[in-house]
């Protein structure tokens, strides 16, 4: 078993949050509004389109005027109109 599955199901018994365990979570606000936690880097930066890299994958989110408003190490958000938000495991092209 790979051991991020073991993180994941180590916070699951112990009924801890997933970045307890370092997993990435993302925060929808409304339809203007995103929170990504434990992010490993921006791929991708339009106004039309954002792509951030995450432990196992990445997140592809679309919409019009898109804006990284806060940005450090492992945390982001990004506003604008969102139109699409799209998870990408690892491995898939």
């Amino acid at each position: 078993m790979k051991p991020r599955k073991l993180l994941e199901q180590a916070a699951a018994r112990l009924d801890l949050p997933s970045e307890a365990a370092g997993l990435p979570k993302l925060e929808i606000n409304g339809f203007s509004r995103l929170s990504v936690e434990q992010h490993r880097g921006v791929l991708e930066y339009t106004g039309e389109a954002v792509t951030v890299a995450l432990a196992d994958g990445r997140v592809r989110i679309t919409g019009c005027r898109l804006s990284i408003t806060v940005m450090n190490r492992s945390f982001l958000t990004l506003t604008g109109e969102l139109r699409g938000i799209e998870l990408i495991p690892e491995g898939c092209p």
